[in-house]
């Protein structure tokens, strides 16, 4: 979401940024959603935020048959204008860099290949806050490495630096397709990134997002989106279901509901539905 940070949604590059670069492999994304309002721009403007971009683009989300991939809340994705990334939950790193690559993903434990996590997501709802924290993966080769481990295969040769090759022959499907618009702004006082999302199926979601490279800054970074959230008197206090949640929840009920009892996304209530039409 999660997008986990409720179904992983988003990502560290968007499609105005280089695709591919192995450098964003490792990052950690600090996220946190809100329903915005027709005056959510002029609250903006007025706090000297500066607008970046307007973009659509496409995202495509890969997983097997029987989901074992979000289930171990991982998710895998294709943007239009991006590449491929692999959003996963935060764990500590055991003191690698993110300059370490593949080091710097922990093995999948044997339980994710049975789709029992050996560390559940703690339920959404349960949070003593409703930001999302993933850790975010763009080196091909180390996205077709945490894959295999999770699937309990080993990576093929051609595999390496080639995922939609690795996609194709592991069997993954596409379960997921749509096009978003976004607008995009960046407080550079608070080092924070509001994106304000309007999908193809009718519902949209505002995220302010802060990227940190090491685990010991996120609950710094969890401050500074609740210092935003408060300047815009945004409500931060009700969960606000992403939109892989709405999605799935509109034209997959029955992967959204194993996901639901997995603890992966926010539930999706009626007044959200009537909302997004």
């Amino acid at each position: 979401m999660a997008s986990g940070s409720d179904g992983g949604e988003e990502a560290a590059e968007s499609p105005d940024s280089p695709a591919g670069k192995d450098s964003a492999s490792g990052s950690i994304e600090v996220e946190q959603k809100f329903l915005f309002r027709p005056d959510t721009v002029q609250k903006l403007e007025a706090l000297g935020v500066i607008p970046e971009a307007s973009v659509s683009f496409r995202d495509q989300y890969y997983d097997v048959p029987d989901w074992c991939l979000t289930l171990a809340d991982h998710w895998l994705r294709q943007r239009e204008g991006a590449g491929w990334e692999l959003k996963l939950p935060l764990r500590p790193l055991e003191g690698a860099t993110a300059s370490q690559g593949q080091q710097n993903l922990p093995d999948p434990p044997a339980e994710a290949r049975s789709h029992e996590p050996q560390h559940p997501p703690q339920p959404l709802e349960g949070r003593t806050h409703l930001a999302t924290q993933y850790q975010e993966v763009t080196c091909p080769r180390d996205i077709v490495a945490r894959v295999c481990g999770l699937l309990g295969v080993d990576p093929a040769a051609g595999w390496q630096s080639d995922v939609a090759r690795a996609v194709e022959e592991l069997g993954l499907q596409e379960f997921a397709s749509f096009i978003t618009r976004r607008r995009k702004y960046h407080l550079a006082s608070l080092c924070l990134t509001v994106d304000l999302d309007e999908m193809d199926f009718g519902y949209a979601v505002g995220e302010v997002e802060a990227m940190v490279s090491r685990e010991q800054e996120v609950s710094e970074a969890l401050e500074r989106i609740q210092e935003l959230g408060s300047q815009l008197g945004l409500d931060m206090k009700s969960p606000i279901p992403g939109k892989m949640s709405v999605y799935l929840h509109k034209f997959r009920p029955a992967h959204y509901e194993a996901l639901m009892r997995a603890g992966s996304l926010r539930k999706v209530r009626a007044a959200t539905d009537e909302e997004g039409n």
